[in-house]
């Protein structure tokens, strides 16, 4: 659905990248044998970092004339670096792919292969060429394919696009042999549509247990046995199944899915079915996560498991509801913000999760073609109050009202989309547990506002892709 969805790039952080080449050039600074060369390319370094680009030009050329004379083939290499960086700061594309193919050339025939790497990327930045990327995500409910086309740009920032997504429902979460053979089939379909119809190796592909299917894992100590059974039998070796924990997954998604200039006064909350999770950056630019053992799904299943009365009786399912809230959910919100008054506090929270996606598709039906919508802390108050009392009106919202036909096609679409994947109780029970949590994080600062990204349902896995991206292309791990 959201084919070519542009996303928020990613930054790896300038010092660090400045740092790294010049542990490199202080490692092989015995075997300069110019030091004067040496320090004309780290002047030349300097006036490019200030915008001095006719000066710092002038310094890279010198100081490969003399790299050359000496023939100190990893100054010559890094000369030539500068002087691409340079090209594609001063919009010189074709000077630019000249200079980077040579200095690749170069630190390769010295074995610098992460040097190589990186710079490799530069290169295909300014030929437009991107690395696609795939990452399987086995959730609770089923999986989901994320292909993702990474860039580095000229400033040394990872820009990202979502070429392809799609799901299949398995509910893993049931731990059945039919939906642990369900899940073996889905993850074997999804990686021939990987190899064949992407083509993305096996080194650049990904396959997580997310932080909700682990929790119900460990319960039963499964997970390494679910890792094994449901792998494919002709699944590449390269390829491994791994997890991640609810903090790690926390700060995955915020890193996919918050744009970068609102990082540190922003906070991001993801509703999933096993679980919730989110977090923040404090002042010391720490992720402080925040996590509840709690999800939509999750919580439904406690709902049933109290319910008194009959089983499809409503009104017994909410009461129930309800008085979980009062004996001790309210007091496990309350623990877990105790400490973490800088999230009450921030004006910005981006909210993801499928109970989100449900609420913005039910009663923002016209916003379908916005990449961002603002959610209110009244739309999912009304959300839960309408599901429960008048839940026809609020699962047939007027699409007429929508002037572009197409729209008003695509936004009904996405209606159906909502109302195949959760029944009323389901949606009864997700708006509950997220009207209580914006309640609680609405105590200090009742006037912040609420912002629900399309591409958040792919937020955490981005980000873990992201995150390996920049890992790799920094010497972190092969």
């Amino acid at each position: 659905m959201f084919a070519n969805q542009k996303s928020t790039p990613m930054s790896v952080k300038k010092v660090l990248f400045v740092l790294f080449i010049f542990i490199g050039m202080a490692a092989h600074a015995q075997n300069i044998k110019s030091q004067a060369t040496f320090r004309m390319l780290k002047t030349a370094t300097s006036l490019m970092e200030a915008q001095q680009f006719d000066a710092a030009e002038e310094y890279f050329k010198k100081g490969l004339e003399k790299a050359r004379a000496s023939n100190d083939l990893y100054c010559q290499a890094f000369a030539q670096e500068g002087l691409g960086n340079l090209y594609t700061k001063t919009d010189q594309p074709e000077n630019a792919i000249v200079a980077y193919r040579v200095a690749i050339k170069l630190y390769r025939s010295q074995g610098l292969s992460v040097i190589a790497n990186i710079v490799e990327s530069l290169l295909k930045s300014v030929q437009g060429i991107g690395e696609l990327y795939a990452g399987v995500e086995i959730g609770a409910k089923g999986i989901k394919l994320s292909v993702i086309e990474v860039k580095l740009s000229k400033d040394r920032e990872y820009d990202y696009s979502l070429k392809a997504d799609t799901a299949i429902n398995t509910d893993a979460a049931s731990l059945s042999y039919q939906s642990e053979k369900e899940t073996e089939d889905a993850i074997a379909l999804l990686l021939d549509i990987i190899r064949f119809r992407y083509q993305v190796p096996a080194k650049r592909t990904h396959i997580v247990i997310s932080s909700g299917l682990k929790q119900e894992l460990d319960k039963y100590n499964k997970v390494d046995y679910f890792a094994n059974v449901i792998r494919p039998k002709n699944m590449d070796s390269l390829i491994r199944i791994t997890y991640v924990t609810a903090a790690q997954e926390s700060e995955l998604s915020f890193l996919g899915i918050v744009p970068q200039k609102y990082r540190f006064n922003t906070d991001q909350l993801d509703v999933g079915g096993g679980n919730t999770k989110g977090g923040y950056f404090n002042a010391n630019k720490q992720f402080v996560p925040v996590t509840f053992p709690l999800g939509t799904k999750s919580f439904q299943r406690l709902i049933e498991s109290r319910q008194l009365g009959a089983q499809g009786d409503l009104n017994e399912y909410l009461k129930a509801a309800e008085q979980i809230m009062k004996d001790s959910l309210a007091r496990l919100m309350v623990y877990e913000f105790a400490n973490k008054r800088e999230f009450k506090s921030r004006d910005i929270v981006y909210l993801s999760g499928g109970i989100v996606w449900a609420i913005a598709s039910l009663m923002h039906p016209q916003s379908i073609n916005n990449n961002y919508i603002e959610i209110t802390s009244h739309d999912i108050a009304e959300f839960r109050k309408l599901i429960y009392s008048n839940f026809e009106e609020v699962t047939q919202p007027d699409v007429t009202l929508i002037s572009n036909t197409e729209d008003a096609k695509a936004s009904l679409r996405n209606i159906n989309r909502v109302l195949k994947t959760y029944d009323q109780r389901a949606l009864l029970a997700g708006a509950i547990w997220l009207d209580e949590l914006i309640q609680q994080v609405n105590t200090i600062n009742p006037t912040k506002k609420f912002v629900y990204p399309k591409y958040a349902y792919v937020g955490w896995i981005s980000g873990y892709i992201i995150k390996n991206v920049t890992r790799q292309y920094t010497g972190l791990v092969n």
